[in-house]
């Protein structure tokens, strides 16, 4: 299991529930971006979790196709990019502990 380290990170919105998903460079990029338009319909904050630059393709893919899926309902939607710590202390990555992520926070405008 991958724990995110809490960082100070300032909030994009304030909602209730935030789904964290995670991305890899084997990522259906319309499956991840049904995913997307899933919590987005339900009012849920969104954020997505990558490590490296396959699965960031992945992942800015998905965004741009979750964008063009909500855009016949009339809601737009953006990221933001920020750098994360994971703590990979319960798995084995090579001996390290902790590791640097890409944590895209997603932005609705309705």
């Amino acid at each position: 299991m991958v724990k995110v380290k809490e960082e100070s990170v300032e909030a994009v919105e304030p909602q209730k529930f935030v789904e964290t998903l995670k991305a890899s460079k084997s990522t259906n990029p319309s499956k991840l971006a049904g995913a997307i338009v899933g919590i987005v319909q339900k009012n849920k904050g969104c954020e997505i979790i990558a490590i490296g630059a396959g699965p960031i393709n992945q992942t800015i893919k998905a965004i741009a196709i979750s964008n063009r899926l909500l855009g016949s309902s009339g809601v737009s939607i953006s990221c933001k990019p920020c750098f994360t710590t994971l703590d990979l202390s319960n798995e084995k990555q090579d001996g390290k502990s902790e590791v640097t992520a890409i944590l895209f926070k997603i932005i609705v405008d309705r």
